[in-house]
C-alpha cells in the first residue's frame, strides 16, 4: 500500500464511491473499516484494472438541497472517513496498488485502488 499523499491520480476513475455514515461515526474519521468495506463493490464484478476512487464523505446534494446542507454545515460538520480507514477497506476487499493524495484544488484526501489484473492464484 502506497502512502504518498503527493501521488497524482493516475487517470479518471472507473467508479467513485461516496460513502455514507450513520450518526455514530466518530468525528476523527477513524470509524470501523467494515462501514466502508460493506459499500465497496466486489473487485470480481468489475473489469480487471479498473480504478476505484473512494471519497472522504457522502455525495454532495444538488440544487436547493445543497444550499440547505451549506446552512446546516455551519453548526454540524459532515462525517468524513480517515485515509487509513479507506485504504484498509480497499486492501481488505482485494484491491491492489492502493494510494492516496490531497487534491490541491479542493483539499480533499483522495484514496484509490485498482482491481487486480490477475486472479492471484497459481495453477
Amino acid at each position: 500500500m502506497k502512502s504518498r499523499l503527493s501521488t497524482p491520480l493516475p487517470r479518471a476513475p472507473d467508479l467513485e464511491l461516496y460513502p455514507t455514515f450513520d450518526k455514530s461515526w466518530p468525528a476523527d474519521g477513524l470509524g470501523p473499516v467494515a462501514t466502508i468495506l460493506s459499500q465497496l463493490p466486489d473487485p470480481a464484478e468489475l473489469v480487471a484494472g479498473a480504478l476505484v476512487l473512494v471519497r472522504e464523505t457522502e455525495k454532495p446534494p444538488q440544487g436547493l438541497w445543497r444550499v440547505a446542507r451549506g446552512v446546516t454545515g455551519l453548526w454540524r460538520k459532515l462525517p468524513r472517513a480517515h485515509v487509513a480507514v479507506r485504504c484498509t477497506a480497499l486492501l481488505a476487499r482485494g484491491y491492489r496498488d492502493i494510494a492516496a493524495r490531497v487534491d490541491p484544488r479542493t483539499g480533499e484526501a483522495l484514496v484509490w485502488g485498482f482491481v487486480p489484473t490477475t486472479s492471484g492464484r497459481s495453477s
